[in-house]
């Protein structure tokens, strides 16, 4: 059974790309999307100082992760002014905040290594933080920890952000592959995007059609998220495109039309198997 969840948004500066707070019905968190330029104007939203979890991201011209980096805070948006000092490469904080009653200091540390754990694991962006917390996680609080990470993991969806390894749902029937110019990539398409998933080979002898697919190349060589390995260029992480063609473009290089470059282990074009 389907269960229909109600979120509620409120956009304080009346930009759909400025401050944003988001909450989920009958929830007692609070989520605040914070662009960096107005951490400033974001201070003056009541209730944005309770403690929880935070997310610092730095999004590519397209709009797409490429760090990531997984804080705790125990004063809300204060704490971001440590990292606006410190910390140069995000350019925009989501916040994860609730009362104290619900974010006790436990609760608070067993999030923070969980959703740590988490973005290691779905391999989709570099993770900025050097190390895990060693803090244990009680057994009695794992419950509590891993319900509130769905949340957080819904939320951060809602906003095209995505937190689960991709390949942990997958059947070998969902994966599409493409092999031409001696290049093997691999992936899967839901419908309203592509994920190139990690271990594809990506052709960076070939400049894409359009330059920010090389951009991003460049990026992810310079954080070793493409990884020479005996002559071949191999991603580390999972990405994520608009569309097949994009994905190809940034497999292949040139410009392709990842409908028919796409294939399931049968042979059958994502064009047979979507549109015909």
């Amino acid at each position: 059974m389907v269960i229909s969840k109600k979120l509620e948004m409120i956009y304080h500066n009346g930009q759909p790309d400025g401050i944003r707070s988001i909450r989920r019905n009958l929830s007692t968190m609070t989520t605040y999307v914070i662009p960096r330029p107005l951490l400033s104007e974001a201070k003056n939203i009541s209730g944005i100082n309770r403690p929880g979890i935070y997310y610092l991201i730095n999004e590519d011209d397209g709009n797409k992760i490429v760090q990531l980096y997984i804080g705790q805070t125990r004063n809300g948006i204060a704490r971001l002014d440590d990292h606006n000092r410190s910390k140069d490469f995000w350019n925009k904080a989501i916040m994860f905040l609730a009362e104290s009653k619900t974010f006790t200091l436990d609760m608070i540390n067993g999030l923070e290594k969980f959703a740590i754990i988490k973005a290691q694991e779905s391999k989709r962006y570099k993770i900025e933080n050097n190390v895990v917390p060693k803090y244990e996680i009680d057994e009695y609080d794992l419950a509590a920890v891993e319900e509130i990470y769905d949340e957080i993991q819904f939320i951060m969806a809602t906003q095209g952000y995505k937190m689960n390894d991709a390949k942990s749902t997958l059947n070998e029937s969902d994966i599409l592959h493409t092999t031409r110019n001696g290049i093997t990539a691999f992936g899967i398409y839901d419908g309203e995007k592509f994920d190139v998933l990690e271990g594809s080979q990506i052709n960076v002898d070939k400049p894409a059609h359009l330059q920010r697919y090389n951009r991003q190349r460049k990026e992810l060589l310079s954080q070793q998220s493409i990884i020479n390995v005996d002559g071949k260029y191999i991603l580390k992480v999972t990405l994520d495109f608009k569309t097949p063609s994009g994905a190809s473009d940034f497999v292949l290089g040139g410009s392709t039309n990842g409908w028919v470059e796409w294939k399931n282990k049968d042979g059958k074009t994502l064009d047979e198997l979507y549109r015909k």
